[in-house]
């Protein structure tokens, strides 16, 4: 019987005997090499059955020499068991995605390698053993996948994300420079990552630069029809010093199309400062992962542009509510420096006039002027009531917390309901417009608490921590439901007290049931809105 050829390529001299006296053991015929050289001499020398092969080899690499087997029509059959100390996930895709039949790491016991290589010699078990490898790669590629879409889920603003990718494809692929190129019909940009230091895991560096339109239509044009990484030398046009500028920063690699519904965001380039070769496995973890990070990508713009909106909504919402304030603190001065001192001089000259009357003279005259009188005094009173609404001067004069105590004492006057404000101690100065808001937001509350609540009791309670201040209103009336469609004024109320809130960056509660009244509760962050 013809006992199987193993050639056994492993630098280490101890280990390579111990490998040789195991296979021995099992009744093989084994040759040794301990350089890249000697191993690719035998190979074509002895055609072995099967070969042990480790990565970190002298003068020629492991990698390379499997590269060597499997491009040739000649040993392209020959399996292929890598053992190996490199126990990286990529180094065991790159194996395995690259030809090896098994990937093995140090240490192992002498055991684990013999059965693996008497597996790979029975011909009636190779398609077994191609679909564990087959098995091998799509685990390595969901492993590699999940700490990406990680990446992806834990940084939804767009400078970490990119970050996080690069840093993952760096440590992945070994190599020192990822480049993510985003097309912007304005601006486009490049972010640059490269290796910090002398050794890995230091971090990364990065800049951004912008970069020429001619060099996005480029690959623009370039991933049209295609969408798989393409090597960078194949992309015609493309000036690979545009992305990393410095001289002899990157001579190879890959770029890897960002694609969102047909459309093109972008692209991840990879590089080295000498060749890059992926297998076809590589290069489809490579197409995942930039499906991706495309989609993350997207989802992070939209997430900006959302956040831009909201800064410009509470800009223009800012300026819309001070100018509301602005108006009617204006129509107040006006209103209560011409009509109502008017008012108040007919008021006088009525009363003068009456005065003059002969008290022979016809009574009903005078009823009808105390008639008139008195009409015009309440009409001056409902006026005032008017002003103190468009501006309350106390708010100016002594601040929210009298102003919320003449408020709602007023109110309780006009309502006839019980009302309590209820503050605790030492609440501090706050900022003009906060105190114009928050006093807004209680006469709006008080307003529908009047018009819909049916209500007995109104209780307004403000507390402050070092943190926030804690802003609630709370009535005993019918309640509703606040899931429900309400009245429009309820709603429109509702709505400008919540646009407030927002204002001032805190958050608004409504807690309330039919029957069982409605509580208001507001919490706001304490530091933007001190007065300064």
């Amino acid at each position: 019987m013809v006992k199987p050829k193993i050639l056994v390529v492993e630098d280490e001299r101890d280990v390579s005997k111990v490998i040789s006296i195991n296979l021995k053991l099992e009744g093989m015929d084994v040759v040794e090499a301990h350089d890249g050289p000697s191993a690719l001499s035998l190979i074509e020398e002895s055609m072995p059955d099967c070969v042990v092969l480790d990565v970190m080899l002298p003068k020629i690499s492991g990698w390379d020499i499997l590269k060597y087997i499997k491009s040739n029509p000649v040993t392209s059959e020959i399996p292929v068991v890598m053992v190996t100390a490199k126990v990286g996930e990529r180094d065991q895709l790159r194996g395995l995605g690259a030809g090896a039949v098994k990937y093995i790491t140090k240490p192992f016991s002498p055991l684990t390698l013999t059965d693996a290589i008497k597996s790979v010699l029975k011909p009636q078990a190779r398609e077994e053993v191609a679909r564990e490898r087959r098995e091998a790669i799509e685990r390595l590629q969901l492993s590699t996948i999940h700490k990406i879409s990680d990446i992806l889920i834990s940084a939804p603003v767009l400078d970490e994300l990119l970050e996080g990718v690069a840093e993952k494809l760096i440590g992945l692929f070994d190599l020192p420079l990822c480049a993510i190129v985003l097309d912007d019909e304005e601006e486009p940009e490049v972010y640059v990552f490269r290796e910090s230091g002398d050794q890995r895991g230091q971090g990364l560096s990065v800049t951004r630069n912008p970069i020429t339109s001619e060099s996005v239509w480029v690959l623009r044009q370039a991933f049209a029809a295609n969408r798989r990484p393409a090597r960078i030398s194949e992309l015609e046009g493309f000036d690979i010093e545009l992305v990393f500028p410095v001289p002899a920063l990157a001579e190879d690699g890959y770029v890897l199309p960002l694609m969102e519904h047909n459309k093109y965001l972008g692209s991840i380039i990879i590089a080295g400062r000498s060749e890059v070769t992926l297998s076809l496995d590589e290069e489809d973890l490579l197409a995942t992962i930039a499906n991706q990070v495309a989609a993350a990508v997207a989802r992070a713009r939209l997430h900006e542009n959302l956040r831009e909106d909201e800064v410009v909504h509470r800009r223009l919402l800012h300026q819309t509510i001070t100018a509301q304030e602005s108006e009617r603190r204006r129509l107040a001065a006006e209103i209560h420096d011409s009509v109502v001192q008017s008012l108040v001089g007919i008021s006088y000259r009525l009363q003068a006039v009456e005065k003059k009357i002969p008290p022979e003279s016809d009574g009903e005259l005078v009823e009808d002027l105390k008639m008139l009188a008195e009409q015009l005094n309440t009409n001056i009173k409902e006026l005032r009531d008017l002003l103190l609404g468009l501006r309350p001067p106390m708010l100016d004069d002594m601040g929210l917390y009298k102003a919320l105590e003449t408020h709602l004492k007023n109110f309780g006057i006009k309502s006839g309901m019980q009302t309590n404000l209820r503050t605790s101690d030492n609440l501090p100065s706050l900022s003009r417009d906060a105190q114009t808001n928050l006093f807004r937001i209680v006469q709006e509350a008080l307003n529908n608490v009047e018009k819909h609540a049916a209500a007995f009791h109104v209780t307004i309670e403000v507390e402050s921590t070092p943190q926030k201040l804690y802003l609630t209103i709370r009535d005993d009336g019918k309640g509703f439901s606040p899931q429900k469609s309400r009245a429009k004024t309820r709603n429109l109320g509702l709505a400008s007290m919540r646009e407030r809130t927002d204002l001032l960056g805190g958050n608004l509660r409504i807690k309330s049931e039919i029957g069982r009244g409605t509580m208001i509760s507001i919490d706001i962050p304490l530091r933007p809105i001190l007065e300064a």
